[in-house]
């Protein structure tokens, strides 16, 4: 089953989308201090501002440490992939950028989904999946987050791919 997923992934020509339109709302400017956790202070910015959507489209500072994590190829599971271990990098850590989303839906938890690039102190440059709770700020980060009016993040089992997933949905 796991080959005939990653063969259909490289060959499907058909162009499938959903798709939810929003609106500009407002741009957060933030800067998160020495010892905060990056994901958590991300939401908790979200959270401050009750933004039910929103995309980080700047993130940039120093990391204590970082754990970066990427998606395998495998035999097991539903599309033959598997998330890797986390890869554990020591600091300071130079955190080139990032691009995420995040949202504070009416019912259920804040919810964040985050991919960045690193240096590490040899100047080597990862890049990956980040997760709440991994990324403590060394000495200041730099955060904007831009409203999406009009629609909300939620986590969905996608039925597909057989993972959580963060997807819009429309207000209403």
């Amino acid at each position: 089953m796991a080959n005939q997923l990653i063969d259909y992934w490289k060959t499907c020509q058909e162009i499938r989308f959903e798709d939810f339109e929003g609106k500009p709302g407002r741009i957060i400017n933030a800067r998160l201090l020495a010892g905060s956790d990056l994901l958590d202070g991300i939401v908790a910015v979200a959270r401050k501002y009750q933004i039910r959507a929103g995309i980080v489209s700047v993130c940039f500072g120093s990391l204590s440490k970082t754990a970066i994590r990427w998606e395998e190829r495998t035999l097991e599971g539903p599309r033959g992939d598997k998330r890797s271990p986390p890869r554990l990098l020591d600091g300071p850590i130079t955190f080139l950028s990032a691009q995420g989303k995040v949202g504070v839906p009416r019912q259920g938890e804040p919810l964040i989904h985050m991919h960045g690039v690193v240096a590490d102190t040899s100047g080597r440059v990862w890049g990956g999946h980040l997760f709440p709770g991994e990324n403590p700020t060394f000495s200041t980060m730099d955060i904007v987050i831009q409203e999406i009016e009009g629609i909300e993040f939620d986590r969905i089992l996608d039925p597909e791919t057989k993972s959580a997933l963060l997807r819009a949905r429309k207000l209403e």
